[in-house]
């Protein structure tokens, strides 16, 4: 019985600020965590070297992904796609609760072919009217978080990592009104997947034994939605834009298998568990001033994650869920600012930016506290190939720390990222 209370303890100050799929119970509800929600991963190297900047400005493809309407930009057929290196470090720091002051340091890195699409325009006798089709890696699942504790009677250890992403499978079609007007619609089919791993052990020494726990946690996401932009010039050097994402309910079932090894004994279960999950709707709006050498953007991002919704049809218990899941989430404000310089000698574009991206939660409990908000400065540039082809590479790094106030537990994140993206226009 020992054991078990001092294991109960170790994962309710640990699981509750993890990354993973899990929920504990603590007070009057249960903090839950859903990898989906605020989990936007950047597109194209010159949005991530503007840090996302980009919704009046965007002037290529992934415009199906920011803002629809700016595609009647692209007058020649365009092929673009890109590929991104993260790389996650988590560094814990054991708090007050344990005798033991100990720090546990990881880092989790993945490349992967983030994007690629088509963008054709068709002929109009006035205006522009323009057609995109594109898949895009637009949310991330990576993560990772470890651990070493040290108590009276026991050390601990834990690993806990995550990896995958849901990619948008889209089609676009954008319209010139007028010369300053434009608007455009994205549909999109989400689909993509987690594997989660959540790996701890426990050694005693009075009484003396082992306590092991293994969970694998394979997630399948899928859902529809869409997403509406418009764009306005008001002069030659000053733009607006407004997007709207739709709700999203997607689909989740999850394969689960949980391993408890107690002294060389092994027990397990496992089995399917599907469920449904509703994404409020997402609105932006952001303006543009520019120059025929420079441009500087500022865009706003507003999502009321507290509207999280389990579907009530699929467990009558996640009544209760979801009291705990929107008290878990709050509403956030996202800031992106970013500004870029072209040096038409040399064919380059440098730029920079910089991105407020809050978390979601809602500091309802005590184990899980923010105590530095995520923020992210950026950096990039592009280079014309021949009149052709356009290379462009973005780098941002995003920084945050976690506090379980009832352990004192402290968890410091630095994400490095790069994204390369090459278009070629026929």
């Amino acid at each position: 019985m020992q054991k078990f209370l001092l294991v109960a303890a170790v994962l309710v100050s640990l699981l509750l600020i993890g990354p993973g799929p899990l929920s504990a119970q603590v007070d009057n509800g249960y903090f839950v965590t859903e990898s989906s929600a605020g989990s936007s991963f950047g597109v194209g190297g010159r949005a991530v070297g503007m840090s996302e900047a980009v919704l009046v400005s965007v002037k290529d493809g992934f415009a199906i992904v920011y803002n629809p309407a700016a595609l009647v930009k692209i007058k020649r057929p365009e092929f673009l796609g890109a590929m991104s290196y993260e790389n996650i470090n988590n560094e814990t720091s054991a708090g007050t609760y344990f005798t033991g002051v100990s720090v546990a340091n990881n880092d989790l890195a993945k490349t992967r072919l983030s994007s690629l699409t088509l963008t054709v325009p068709v002929p109009t006798y006035r205006g522009s009217f323009v057609l995109a089709f594109g898949v895009n890696r637009t949310h991330s699942f990576d993560n990772t978080f470890t651990m070493r504790a040290v108590m009276p009677n026991s050390s601990s250890s834990g690993l806990e990592e995550a990896g995958g992403g849901i990619r948008e499978y889209a089609g676009a079609a954008a319209l010139e009104l007028s010369p300053r007007l434009a608007v455009g619609v994205t549909l999109i089919y989400f689909s993509g997947g987690e594997d989660y791993l959540w790996h701890l052990q426990e050694s005693f020494t009075s009484p003396t034994g082992t306590l092991e726990y293994l969970d694998n946690i394979k997630s399948d996401y899928s859902g529809v939605g869409a997403r509406v932009g418009s764009s306005f010039e008001v002069n030659r050097n000053f733009a607006l834009a407004f997007t709207l994402d739709t709700p999203v309910k997607y689909k989740i079932s999850q394969d689960y298998v949980y391993t408890t090894i107690e002294d060389g004994d092994t027990g397990v279960d496992q089995g399917t568990y599907e469920y449904h999950l509703t994404h409020p709707l997402s609105m932006a709006g952001g303006a543009s001033f520019q120059t025929r050498t420079f441009v500087i953007e500022v865009d706003l991002k507003y999502t009321d994650w507290s509207q999280l919704k389990y579907d009530f049809n699929d467990d009558p218990a996640l009544l209760q869920d979801n009291f705990s899941l929107q008290r878990s989430y709050n509403n956030a404000l996202a800031i992106m600012a970013g500004a870029e310089y072209i040096i038409p000698q040399f064919d380059l574009v440098v730029r920079g930016g910089f991105k407020h991206d809050p978390l979601p939660f809602s500091n309802a409990f005590a184990s899980n506290q923010i105590e530095k908000d995520r923020n992210s400065f950026s950096f990039g540039f592009s280079y014309l190939i021949d009149r052709v082809a356009m290379l462009d590479i973005g780098y941002a790094r995003a920084n945050y720390k976690l506090l379980d106030g009832v352990s004192q537990l402290v968890q410091k994140y630095t994400t490095d990222k790069v994204m390369v993206s090459v278009g070629y226009r026929i």
